[in-house]
């Protein structure tokens, strides 16, 4: 009762074209992702907005470092790294929206300023208008 078992080494056709069919897909998802120009967009349209509301004047280092943060992205781009270039492009995006924001309440805290003032110098004419001479 000493069988040997033999095995065959030979796949058969169908197999194989499974086998590389399977390696094919996992090749396939293994390559680059595509550029990130959704992405690319938004930080461009943002620093855009921020440059029209004034953030060179009022969050210039916040604006200058969204310029940095986008040139990384293109960079990146043309190195193929998508994944980086995706994270440096929403990285941009979010420091040009916080330029636009700190412009925004810089803004206000001016407009506030003015409106203190105004309110001052009208306080004093009522107390001086009140004033029996």
């Amino acid at each position: 009762m000493n069988k040997t078992f033999r095995a065959n080494h030979s796949l058969s056709p169908i197999v194989a074209a499974g086998l590389v069919g399977v390696l094919m897909f996992f090749a396939a998802c293994a390559s680059a992702p595509p550029a990130p120009d959704s992405a690319l967009d938004a930080a461009k349209i943002a620093i855009s907005n921020a440059e029209k509301a004034g953030a060179g004047q009022f969050a210039g280092a916040e604006l200058g470092e969204a310029r940095e943060k986008l040139a990384l992205a293109d960079n990146a781009v043309r190195e193929e790294s998508m994944v980086t270039a995706d994270r440096f492009a929403q990285e941009s995006r979010v420091q040009a929206e916080l330029a636009s924001a700190r412009t925004a309440a810089a803004k206000a805290a001016a407009v506030n300023k003015e409106m203190e003032r105004g309110a001052d110098a009208l306080t004093e004419e009522m107390q001086r208008a009140g004033e029996p001479k």
